[in-house]
């Protein structure tokens, strides 16, 4: 959208910015802009009518605030244009300002929110499917591979979806805010602050766990995570201890990474869109690493997809 037509929607929700200015493109077709009038700011979502609506994104807002889970407030929503006007909690998301000094303190803030978030009622969350989470690892392999890559997958790509299904299946079901990324969170207040919880679902423990500790933007830090994995299994008291957890995280990280990668490959193909493109080296790279060592997917992709992903990006 153009600044003008921004500024068009929030005067039809009350709000007569004078300035907008562009935040972020999601994956789903969210964009988010920040709306200014002359003593205010807010940030306007919008979201086209005729591909969703913002219910379920309201919906969890409410279940948050009920819980005292620290988000951003909506302002006003307007169904019939798409739009919802949100509290402004600036621009402290944690992958902005995460460094080498803050890291420690500021991963584990994001786990004590994952576990107030994993212990909200769940009466009004619907639960992952088998099918979706298959249909979700498939996109890696139909849309990414075929589709972006031209490649045809051999027989260890199968049976990674497989044997990472098997696990997932197998871990604690949980509260999942299905994109619980360094973006996704924001430092506001002395406090972290969810956003984009539109998606939540009950879902496998290691979904989450693995979109924090391991960042579509860092290589893995295996040193990290076994410190961090120590501490939520200490904060949540837990009846599984570390290595379990790390078990969780590695195939909740695969079934993830290979959703994500499908789903950017997808957002190109479909729509143009390239601006997440080049996050796509980092996400193979992990999915590659956190793959257990004796698997022959792992040979598949550093021999086959890794060269041509690094060909493919630079035709584009």
């Amino acid at each position: 959208m153009k600044e003008e037509e921004v500024i068009n929607l929030s005067s039809q929700c009350n709000f007569n910015a004078t300035k907008a200015i562009p935040l972020k493109l999601e994956a789903s077709g969210r964009e988010y802009w920040r709306v200014l009038d002359n003593k205010d700011s807010l940030v306007l979502c919008y979201l086209n009518p005729s591909l969703g609506d913002h219910l379920d994104f309201l919906k969890i807002s409410n279940l948050l605030n009920a819980n005292n889970i620290s988000t951003a407030d909506v302002i006003h929503h307007n169904a019939d244009i798409g739009v919802t006007l949100q509290k402004d909690l600036g621009d402290d998301d944690l992958l902005t300002i995460f460094n080498e000094e803050n890291k420690q303190n500021l991963l584990k803030l994001s786990l004590d929110l994952l576990a107030k978030i994993q212990g909200l009622p769940q009466e009004e969350i619907p639960q992952l499917t088998h099918n979706e989470l298959v249909d979700q690892m498939h996109l890696f392999k139909d849309i990414f591979c075929i589709n972006f890559l031209e490649v045809e997958p051999d027989n260890s790509i199968d049976d990674l979806m497989l044997l990472t299904i098997e696990n997932i299946k197998q871990q604690p079901w949980v509260n999942c805010h299905f994109d619980f990324e360094r973006r996704n969170l924001i430092l506001h207040q002395n406090q972290i602050t969810v956003i984009d919880h539109q998606d939540m679902k009950i879902g496998p423990l290691g979904i989450d766990l693995s979109g924090i500790l391991i960042d579509h933007y860092y290589p893995v830090n295996l040193t990290d995570i076994n410190m961090m994995l120590d501490y939520f299994s200490k904060q949540i008291k837990s009846k599984y201890n570390s290595e379990e957890l790390f078990n969780f995280l590695r195939w909740g990280s695969i079934q993830r990474n290979m959703r994500i990668l499908g789903t950017l490959a997808n957002l190109f193909i479909e729509h143009k869109r390239s601006f997440r493109l080049k996050d796509l080296p980092m996400i193979l790279s992990n999915l590659e690493c956190m793959i257990p060592g004796n698997h022959k997917s792992k040979l598949f992709i550093s021999e086959q997809l890794q060269p041509l992903l690094s060909k493919k990006l630079l035709d584009i």
